[in-house]
């Protein structure tokens, strides 16, 4: 393989676009078959953002055919559909010279500016797995053809997950290599159609990429652009803080928070609160609303109230950390505020927006009559619980509504959905849709619809324009690190971090973990009480609170004894300091 800088260029006609470097990688085919006389069938095993070279060693003119998908074992489909990719070029071979064809890109027709440029030093690109050519010599082989790839320097050894589930296990791969192919413009991008970062693709790329390699600069200068150039829906604005949140708390350095925190305060957009507390949105205008997308996975929200549970609950997280961002900085009065109007949003929700008798939350609000509108789409509950809006004592109940209601979202509600059913303990049911095979879900993508980076949609069905490079379909990425085995930082650059698995059936998994400290490495065995077991290294410079998944007395092996920082539901958490360590359940 080689590696060589490619440096960034000046965001078209708007303004200079910070970007992380990207690198090339040379790459071999896993298939390289000869269908007939000069015709041949060539499998990169996977897509990626780049372009062929060919090194002929005679002179010869070829046809080629590049695309995402096939429409027959062995051919590259020609009208793939949708923003699926696929070009057709004549190109000339020249003997013993590398050779690649002058691949194009054009932003849609209703898109006339917002889109990036290509990093500097770098030709035109597209995403392809498949190559086929008609009209090679007859002394070509395999070795005469390259993929130059490019995205920005990743450590694939930086992350490991692997299970007993055969199936969760090409979840996580699919995801890691979304998450990594995804990153050719050094900034994060919505796919190829647009070629334009968007806060919410940004939350999913963040963490799954924090999750996969300890590198937090793509994450940051993403934000940071966005800042600057937000997009249009309502909730992705005040997404803006989360990510600023995200990006202090896991690196450990809050610089940019430090410098955007005027804007960041904008961005809770305060003066659209109601007299109750509730976030007043749009349906028309520059900002609107958005729930989800595309809009036939929304569940049937009622989109026509200004007040929007959903919007109202992003409002609310903003808010909360807002207030932690203002008392880190050492802003007192201006965190004393931000509590004061999360916590009269937070009583808000749940006097007005709660139904008893279903165990979830209505859609939204109408300030003109003063009531609550009647339907609740799985939505209101789901963003309501992961943003952290739902009391102790209901937390069980919209645990158990959701259960119910299967994957009833898109790609990018599925962030939100998996987070609020851990929140709810409903590991099992979590762990369910992530290795579904249904119409909503990843191994739906790879298995049936053929990608191998994640689609901007479950299926075509569902987005007959979809595309089959989206990064926001990649939630198991973070989801399985963060959720499913637990760890997350509850201090700046995993000073202290917690573990809180929720392996549910599975007999073991395994994982290794970066962070800015070194990575944490666990494995935990045994689905019930009695065979589990967890092995985990707390790295140097870091400290652990490890959640027992069960209740009853632990049994440890240590460097130190482990303490006994508490109980939360009848079940121990303890502190452990940097080292080896083995936990069991006494018998």
């Amino acid at each position: 393989m080689r590696f060589l800088l490619c440096l960034f260029l000046p965001f078209a006609s708007i303004l200079a676009a910070e970007r992380s470097p990207v690198v090339p990688t040379t790459e071999a085919p896993v298939l390289c078959e000869k269908k007939g006389e000069g015709h041949w069938f060539v499998d990169f095993g996977t897509a990626a953002f780049g372009n062929v070279e060919i090194t002929a060693d005679a002179n010869a003119k070829v046809t080629l055919h590049l695309g995402e998908a096939l429409s027959a074992p062995g051919k590259v489909n020609r009208k793939p559909g949708g923003t699926v990719r696929y070009q057709r070029h004549e190109l000339s071979l020249r003997a013993r010279n590398a050779t690649s064809p002058p691949v194009s890109w054009q932003p849609p027709g209703w898109m006339k500016s917002g889109f990036l440029d290509l990093p500097k030093g770098c030709k035109e690109m597209m995403p392809f797995r498949y190559v086929e050519i008609e009209g090679a010599p007859p002394s070509f082989a395999i070795g005469q053809i390259r993929r130059i790839s490019w995205a920005v320097a990743f450590d694939d050894k930086a992350a490991v997950f692997e299970s007993s589930s055969p199936e969760l296990n090409a979840v996580w791969q699919l995801c890691k290599h979304s998450i990594k192919a995804t990153s050719f413009m050094g900034l994060y991008v919505d796919g190829d159609r647009e070629r334009k970062p968007y806060e919410a693709d940004v939350l999913i790329n963040q963490l799954s990429h924090y999750c996969l390699d300890a590198n937090y600069e793509t994450a940051r200068l993403t934000h940071e652009y966005l800042l600057d150039k937000p997009t249009w829906p309502t909730e992705w604005r005040l997404q803006s803080v989360i990510l600023a949140w995200h990006d202090s708390l896991w690196s450990g350095d809050d610089r940019s928070l430090r410098k955007h925190y005027e804007t960041l305060k904008g961005r809770a957009m305060i003066q659209r609160r109601s007299k109750e507390g509730f976030f007043l949105g749009w349906n028309d205008g520059e900002i609107k609303d958005i729930v989800d997308w595309p809009v036939n996975e929304r569940d049937g929200y009622d989109m026509k109230p200004p007040v929007k549970t959903v919007v109202t609950a992003f409002h609310y997280r903003a808010l909360v950390l807002l207030e932690k961002i203002a008392t880190q900085l050492g802003k007192s009065g201006d965190a004393k505020e931000f509590a004061t109007l999360a916590e009269q949003t937070r009583k808000a929700v749940n006097e007005q927006l709660w139904d008893e008798t279903r165990g979830c939350y209505v859609d939204g609000w109408n300030p003109e009559s003063g009531t609550p509108v009647s339907h609740a789409s799985a939505h209101a509950s789901f963003f309501a619980l992961a943003l952290g809006l739902v009391p102790e004592d209901r937390i069980a109940k919209v645990g158990t509504y959701l259960r119910g209601r299967g994957m009833p979202c898109s790609v990018y509600g599925a962030q939100f959905l998996l987070d609020a059913l851990y929140d709810a303990g409903e590991g099992g049911q979590a762990l369910s849709l992530l290795v579904s095979r249904e119409r909503r879900s990843w191994l739906n993508m790879s298995e049936k619809v053929g990608s191998t980076i994640t689609l901007e949609a479950w299926d075509p069905s569902l987005k007959p324009n979809l595309d089959w490079n989206h990064a926001w379909g990649a939630a198991p990425s973070n989801i399985i690190a963060r959720r499913l085995m637990g760890i997350e930082p509850l201090e700046p650059g995993f000073k202290r971090f917690q573990v809180r698995p929720q392996t549910a059936s599975l007999e073991r998994a395994r994982i290794k973990f970066p962070t800015p400290k070194g990575p944490i490495s666990m494995e935990i065995k045994g689905p019930d009480a009695s065979a589990w077991e967890a092995r985990i290294i707390v790295p140097p410079g870091t400290a652990a609170e490890f959640h027992l998944p069960f209740p009853g007395e632990p049994a440890t092996e240590g460097a130190t004894d482990a303490v006994a920082l508490r109980e939360e539901k009848g079940r121990k958490v303890l502190g452990l300091r940097p080292g080896a360590w083995v936990i069991r359940m006494r018998k």
